[in-house]
């Protein structure tokens, strides 16, 4: 599980009240929507979308928005800023998502489903792929075992959980991703594409995040493997 939904509900309103928004302006979509137009997507589901942003701009691309989020704050929020864009649904990604098999065309989580125990997150994975169509496409960042340090610096960790997931003294709980971890995770899928991603400090030119950008097409065989990746490469689906 996640923090959980009070933990949710506490940062977007203190986010609200100091004025301020969880929004990485286009870093995450951006790249997204040319191999969504390529898929001949129409209707994707954004999992974790927080305040509503990327799934508005997803809908001013042209297509069919769904959106959800454990926090009903965040969701409340959404609705009014982007209500006539997209459909925003409080829901819990940590179960069986509420939508019938192969539902959307395409699926897309960014930095929204690396918060969970192993075994919830395979099963979230597992859960993704079942209501895709044939051919759907699962988009996804995550955060990568280089971010771990870079993180731990702005919130320090207090006790590791499984290994590469902490809690954090916040009481935030986050998992850091290998490639070979997310190989597994997509046993079963088509070849995806997996690239690393280093995102440096507007102001310093540090680096400050290291996430793992992720592509991968339902597949109809019992395992196809992920193909072989390294950080800074990128696999073509």
């Amino acid at each position: 599980m996640t923090a959980g939904r009070d933990y949710w509900n506490a940062y977007f309103q203190a986010k609200r009240q100091s004025g301020e928004d969880l929004d990485w302006q286009g870093r995450w979509t951006d790249a997204f929507l040319e191999p969504l137009r390529r898929a001949r997507a129409r209707r994707v589901l954004e999992l974790g979308c927080g305040t509503g942003n990327d799934a508005a701009r997803l809908a001013r691309a042209g297509f069919e928005v769904t959106a959800v989020d454990l926090s009903t704050e965040a969701i409340g929020l959404a609705r009014r800023r982007y209500g006539r864009l997209a459909t925003f649904l409080v829901a819990d990604i940590t179960r069986d998502l509420p939508f019938r098999d192969g539902a959307f065309d395409a699926v897309m989580a960014n930095v929204s489903v690396h918060m969970f125990p192993w075994d919830t997150t395979k099963e979230l994975f597992d859960d993704v792929r079942r209501i895709l169509r044939p051919d759907g496409l699962f988009l996804f960042h995550v955060n990568a075992r280089e971010d771990r340090p870079l993180r731990a610096r702005r919130r320090p960790i207090d006790r590791e959980l499984e290994p590469n997931y902490v809690l954090e003294e916040t009481g935030q709980r986050v998992r850091f991703f290998s490639a070979e971890d997310l190989r597994a995770l997509l046993s079963g899928w088509e070849p995806a594409e997996l690239e690393s991603i280093e995102i440096r400090d507007d102001d310093t030119g540090e680096p400050f995040k290291v996430v793992w950008r992720g592509l991968a097409r339902r597949g109809e065989g019992p395992g196809a493997p992920v193909p072989e990746t390294r950080p800074g490469a990128a696999r073509r689906l």
